[in-house]
């Protein structure tokens, strides 16, 4: 019995090693994937790592003084950020052309130049960038407190009037006091650290002297509040007020909905996702259907049929794109009831997206389906092309998390594009046309529809050249 084995153990190994198909799928298939994704989140080949991802941000400078210079090349100074200087931020973020986008008022440098405090800046922020916007703050806030030090206890005791949510009427003359008691606490105890520096190089025992001074401060000091959470009473931390209290204020551009519901990045990403790669397989796997029928001979009983010719190829692009469009309509259908993903606030421009897409992607089944010899072939192929241009165009994971040579990459294949325009519509309320507030999804569907323009033309030549003359 074991014998036996043995001998159909031998038999089988032979087999699967000339299925050159199914070796691709064991062996080729997860060293590219896992390549892919190695590189895609931030892992080197060879133990090399990559370097940390820009963030890219833009700076508005309104204000265009010495003082607003300064910090303009404080900013640009972060290595973290990829900054540019420009003007209409607000759009560019609200676009999703940048991650944030910081607002210099003016005034800022006149205010700080007289010792008061300067008008806030503004920090606009795309909510589906989370990690994005929380790396923004985060290195913004150590610039920004080194540009507004002097001035900064008064500022911060005009905010707590903020936060208290104080009586207008009363909120003046309790910020003055406080201002002047922070003054006045401020003088006192730079009274007492210069007697105390003094008084310890005397005795020589500074080191004791802090270390008792700190203990002191440490029993007087009060409970301290979660940085992130609420505390007892509710009130929101001191980390989640300190951007307010540097005078920093930021605002996320939240697109409204017309029926009133938040919209949810997540949700808008993955129906975009699954609208782009679900249809890539399916379309390429219908299109192969054109191997099966000259296999099985009935290709050669429709080339006989009067004026047939390239009619084939046309009705397979008809038939194909016909189901691509019923696939988007059930998907979408199914995000909008069940997910409340906006598909009926922009149904024309989704609809000319879901249509360049079934174009773009009928085109590239049929390319695959004119290039490759075998069905199995075209299997192994189709699916390693689908998964590498869905990794690097977006439909894995978004694109600005990818190192920026990978983001460089996507725009040559379709699924970037795609993800573009869907996700443009579904996220960002963006329509076909662009106007005064945001901008449109025309060039992803001008880039769609001539690429599959010439994907189709290369089908038909491949067509007329292996199955025609065959």
């Amino acid at each position: 019995m074991i014998q036996t084995a043995l001998t159909l153990l031998r038999k089988d190994l032979r087999l699967f090693a000339r299925d050159r198909t199914a070796l691709f799928f064991l062996l080729v298939l997860p060293v590219g994937l896992g390549a892919i994704m190695g590189t895609a989140m931030g892992g080197g080949m060879m133990g090399g790592g990559s370097k940390a991802r820009k963030i890219a941000i833009a700076v508005e400078d309104l204000d265009r003084t010495p003082r607003s210079q300064e910090l303009v090349e404080a900013v640009r100074s972060i290595e973290e950020l990829r900054v540019e200087v420009t003007a209409g931020v607000r759009r560019l973020v609200a676009d999703g052309d940048r991650a944030g986008g910081l607002v210099i008022p003016a005034g800022y440098g006149d205010a700080l130049s007289s010792g008061s405090a300067p008008p806030d800046l503004v920090l606009y922020r795309d909510p589906a960038k989370q990690i994005a916007s929380q790396v923004m703050v985060f290195q913004l806030s150590p610039v920004l407190f080194q540009q507004t030090a002097k001035g900064l206890g008064s500022r911060m005791m005009g905010r707590v009037t903020e936060l208290m949510d104080l009586p207008e009427a009363s909120r003046g003359a309790i910020t003055k006091e406080l201002i002047g008691s922070y003054l006045r606490v401020e003088d006192i105890m730079d009274g007492v650290e210069a007697a105390a520096a003094e008084d310890a190089a005397e005795a020589g025992t500074e080191a004791g002297t802090e270390a008792g001074t700190q203990a002191e401060r440490d029993d007087d000091a009060p409970p301290v509040t979660s940085a992130t959470e609420p505390d007892a009473t509710g009130e929101v931390g001191i980390m989640e007020a300190l951007p307010g209290l540097m005078g920093l204020q930021i605002e996320d551009l939240s697109p409204p909905r017309a029926d009133g519901l938040p919209r949810s990045a997540g949700a808008s990403h993955a129906f975009s996702a699954m609208a782009v790669m679900m249809l890539l397989f399916n379309l390429v796997a219908f299109a192969g259907t054109l191997l099966e029928e000259r296999a099985e001979g009935t290709l050669d009983r429709l080339r006989l049929t009067p004026q047939a010719g390239r009619a084939v190829l046309l009705g397979k692009l008809l038939v194909t794109m016909l189901l691509a469009i019923v696939q988007l309509v059930v998907l979408f259908t199914f995000g909008a009831l069940a997910f409340r993903v906006p598909v009926m606030e922009h149904l024309p421009a989704l609809a000319a997206a879901s249509f360049a897409w079934a174009f773009a992607a009928s085109a590239l089944g049929l390319l695959f389906a004119t290039a490759c010899r075998t069905r199995k072939q075209m299997e192994g192929l189709s699916t390693l092309v689908i998964l590498v241009m869905s990794a690097v165009g977006g439909a894995w994971f978004p694109r600005e998390i990818l190192p920026e040579w990978f983001q460089t990459a996507g725009l040559v294949t379709p699924v970037a594009w795609a993800m573009d325009a869907f996700h443009g519509i579904l996220w960002y309320g963006k329509g076909v046309l662009s106007t005064p507030d945001l901008g449109g999804v025309m060039v992803p569907l001008v880039v769609l529809g001539s690429g599959g323009a010439v994907m189709l033309a290369v089908a038909f030549a491949l067509y007329q050249r292996r199955f025609e003359s065959a």
